[in-house]
Parts: C-alpha cells; structure tokens; sequence
C-alpha cells in the first residue's frame, strides 16, 4: 500500500496501461488517448503510468 499524495493507492488495484489495454480488448494508443481528453487519470509511479482497477474496472464510456 502505498500513500500518493495524500491518497491510499493499493497496488494490486494497478495495472500497466498495455495490461488495462488488453484486458478490455483495446490498444494502449486508445488509452493514452482517453487519458489525453481527461476521461481517465492514470496513476503515475517514477514516470510510469498505471491504471486504478478499482477506480476503472471497464472503460469508461466515450
């Protein structure tokens, strides 16, 4: 568990955006862009961007 300002993050709630990507049968290109446009908020450790399966569990709706 780890404490990102000021927020809990459980880190088997992450997963890396090529992982969220596959799982939901998509590219990570759409993912970046859906994190672009502010439909999502990834997670960033050290420079790498994650997504919160317990914020996102599918995609979000275009």
């Amino acid at each position: 568990m780890y404490y990102l300002c000021c927020m809990k993050i459980e880190i088997n709630n992450l997963m890396t955006i090529k992982n969220f990507a596959v799982k939901n049968s998509v590219t990570p290109s759409y993912i970046y862009k859906m994190i672009k446009e502010g439909k999502m908020k990834p997670v960033i450790i050290n420079g790498v961007q994650f997504v919160d399966t317990s914020i996102y569990p599918t995609l979000p709706k275009k």
